[in-house]
């Protein structure tokens, strides 16, 4: 069954505790003057480090400053006011800035959970937000860490540009291995596509795989980062078929060509899979009994279901 939990005042304290052994998280949380989250080398962390915010007091630059020598990924986006983060397989997404007064001279609620479907949208927005923000660089810190801190009761949010969040939705799709003289062929533009899909991936436990898809369909022509992916892998041994279904893994990136489309999802390093016979069962078990291992289509009502049952 899917976790949900909601935390408030002993939000930080909990989370501190739960992600202390994390392979990763990637957050968009608006101010940051503490860390209750320790992000390192493969984290990725957005926050509004404006000359306001920095010199309100609303974001610390000696914080950013101790997660950019731990090897954190930083960005700066104008106006930030979210406050959510995917922690390994987990999301949070709440009310919350990393601060000190968090819980404490505030109130706040915020969403604990391990909805795959949910991580997925969160991540899809990370990412938007990330391809709109600034990095924080050396000379970037240099420059905050000199500006006077004069804590301010507010200012006007000076970026005007818009962050789209979409739907996430989830696919069922059927694939095979892919012929040697394809492979070949497309080799340079797969690298291409899996280094830009391993920038959002941290290397201890996740990786990328991606997907070859031709053709005319609503996978092809709608699927995008964000959305998760149910992987139906037929294998054929001599004879024999052998059917591979893999755990929901979200689209990272995708590579548009004339005559076909590159998907690049991302998954665990594990692997991990389950035989078609089971995940027939369970999908009978819901009620559900118009999927094949040759489908292709978009799961929707009692058919979502299945991920918490591949969990």
């Amino acid at each position: 069954m899917t976790m949900k939990t909601l935390l408030s005042d002993d939000l930080w304290a909990e989370l501190s505790q739960q992600s202390a052994n994390h392979k990763r998280i990637r957050a968009a949380i608006s101010y940051v003057t503490a860390r209750h989250l320790d992000f390192r080398q493969g984290d990725l962390l957005i926050c509004d480090a404006s000359d306001d915010a920095i010199k309100g007091g609303l974001t610390s630059a000696s914080v950013l400053r101790a997660f950019f020598d731990q090897g954190a990924e930083l960005y700066s986006f104008d106006g930030l006011h979210s406050k959510v983060a995917v922690i390994d397989n987990h999301s949070l997404i709440g009310s919350a800035n990393l601060s000190e007064n968090a819980g404490v001279g505030t109130c706040e609620a915020s969403l604990f959970t391990d909805d795959s479907q949910i991580a997925g949208l969160v991540q899809g927005f990370i990412e938007n937000v990330k391809s709109e923000s600034i990095q924080v660089t050396e000379e970037f810190l240099q420059r905050i860490e000199a500006l006077p801190v004069v804590r301010a009761s507010g200012f006007s949010r000076q970026s005007k540009k818009k962050i789209t969040v979409g739907e996430s939705r989830v696919w069922f799709i059927s694939t095979r291995q892919l012929s040697e003289r394809i492979t070949s062929a497309e080799e340079s533009f797969e690298l291409q596509g899996l280094e830009e899909a391993e920038k959002h991936v941290e290397k201890d436990g996740y990786e990328v795989r991606s997907i070859r898809w031709s053709g005319k369909s609503r996978f092809r022509s709608e699927a995008k980062p964000g959305d998760l992916v149910v992987e139906a892998y037929t294998e054929k041994r001599g004879t024999r078929k052998y059917v591979h279904v893999y755990q929901a893994a979200p689209i990272l990136h995708r590579q548009d060509q004339d005559k076909w489309t590159r998907f690049y999802l991302e998954v665990s390093s594990d692997d991990t899979y389950y035989l078609w016979k089971d995940v027939k069962a369970d999908l009978a078990s819901l009620g559900v009994s118009n999927i094949t291992p040759n489908s292709t289509r978009e799961l929707t009502g009692k058919a979502l279901g299945i991920l918490q049952l591949m969990e």
